[in-house]
C-alpha cells in the first residue's frame, strides 16, 4: 500500500506521514497554524494547510490527549501573546513544530507586561523549531512547566528590541517534588544585550533525568546570567548536562552552569564551554554528586579555555 492523500495529509498504512517537514510519523490527528496562508482563521478546521486556523491556543483546543496530535506552524507565523497563561499547552502528550528556518521560524511575540507567560500543564508535550520574543522589559519568565515529559527543541529565545527582554526562559514553577520530572530543553537558543537576564531554567523542587544540552547561551553583557539554578535545597537526580556553550559577563564567583546547593544531586556534566570574566575563581558547576568530564571555561578573550575542575589524578 503506497502514500495517500487524504484531508487530514499524506498517510501511509493509515498512519499520517508528513516527510517533507522533517519526517515526523503520528497516528493522532494533524492541525496546521498559520497567520500568512489566505483564508485563515479560528473558525476554520485546521486540518489542512488551506484550512489553517489563526492562533496556536485554537489548535490546542481541537487536539485530544494521549493520542499523538501534531500541530504545525506554518513558516512566517506571527502571533501576539498578552497576559499570564496567554497559551496553555493543557492537552497531553501534543507536539508542536513550527515550519521554516532561522527567520521565516514562527515567532510569538509575549508582551503586554512583566507577568506575560506560556504555560506547560499537561504531561508529555513538546515544542520544536519556535522563537519567542520578549516584548516587555524584564518579562520574569517565558514559559512556567508544571507537567512531567517537557521537551523544548530548537527553541530561539530573544528581544524584540531593546530593553525587551527575559529573565528566566523556563521555570519549573511548582514546589512539589518531581512533578516537572523528564523536562529536557536541547539545541535551544538565548541570546540578548540586556544585562538583566538571570537563567535559562529555574528549578524549584527536586527534578529527575532532566537533559540540558546543546543549548547556547550569549549574554555577555549580563552580569550573573546563568544555565540552570534550583531552589534552596532541591537535587538533579540522573541529570545529563552535555555539550552546551554559554557566553556570561558575569565577574562574581556564582556558578554559571549549574547551581545548587546540595549534596545529594546525581548524573553527568560534559563537554560545556563557558566563557566568563571571572578571573578570581572561575566557578562553573556547583552540583555536588554529579560527575563532570571535560568542562572548559576561560574568563580571558584570548585563551582558549581549560578544563575546569582539573583533570582527576
Amino acid at each position: 500500500m503506497g502514500l495517500t492523500n487524504f484531508p487530514n495529509g499524506i498517510t501511509s498504512f493509515g498512519i499520517p506521514v508528513l516527510g517533507s517537514a522533517g519526517g515526523h510519523v503520528t497516528t493522532g490527528n494533524v492541525f496546521f497554524v498559520s497567520s500568512t496562508a489566505s483564508g485563515s482563521s479560528d473558525g476554520n478546521t485546521g486540518d489542512s494547510p488551506t484550512e489553517a486556523l489563526a492562533t496556536l491556543d485554537a489548535a490546542i483546543g481541537k487536539t485530544t490527549a494521549n493520542q499523538g496530535d501534531m500541530i504545525y506552524v506554518m513558516p512566517n507565523h506571527a502571533e501576539t501573546v498578552t497576559g499570564a497563561s496567554g497559551i496553555t499547552f493543557d492537552v497531553a502528550g501534543i507536539t508542536v513544530i513550527g515550519l521554516g528556518e532561522y527567520k521565516q521560524r514562527p515567532r510569538f511575540l509575549m508582551d503586554g507586561g512583566t507577568s506575560v507567560t506560556a504555560i506547560i500543564s499537561a504531561a508529555d508535550v513538546s515544542l520544536q523549531n519556535l522563537e519567542f520574543a520578549a516584548g516587555h522589559a524584564d518579562i520574569v519568565t517565558c514559559f512556567g512547566v508544571t507537567a512531567t515529559g517537557a521537551w523544548f527543541d530548537k527553541i530561539m529565545f530573544t528581544d524584540n528590541v531593546a530593553a525587551e527582554n527575559w529573565l528566566t526562559c523556563v521555570k519549573a514553577t511548582g514546589t512539589t517534588n518531581n512533578e516537572a520530572d523528564g523536562l529536557k530543553i536541547t539545541n535551544c537558543e538565548w541570546s540578548s544585550i540586556d544585562g538583566a537576564g538571570v537563567e535559562m531554567l529555574e528549578v524549584n523542587a527536586d527534578i529527575a533525568d532532566l537533559v540540558f544540552s546543546s543549548n547556547w547561551i550569549c549574554h555577555d553583557g549580563a552580569t550573573g546570567v546563568q544555565g540552570i539554578l534550583l531552589a534552596t535545597g532541591k537535587d538533579i537526580q540522573r541529570g545529563r548536562v552535555v555539550g552546551n556553550m554559554l557566553i556570561s559577563g558575569s565577574t562574581s564567583t556564582v556558578d554559571m552552569l549549574i547551581l545548587t546547593d546540595t549534596t545529594a544531586n546525581s548524573g553527568i556534566v560534559a563537554y560545556n564551554l563557558i566563557g566568563h570574566h571571572d578571573t578570581a575563581s572561575e566557578i562553573l558547576v556547583d552540583a555536588d554528586g554529579m560527575r563532570q568530564f571535560e568542562n572548559r571555561g576561560t574568563a580571558t578573550d584570548t585563551a582558549s579555555g581549560y578544563v575546569l575542575p582539573a583533570i582527576d589524578s
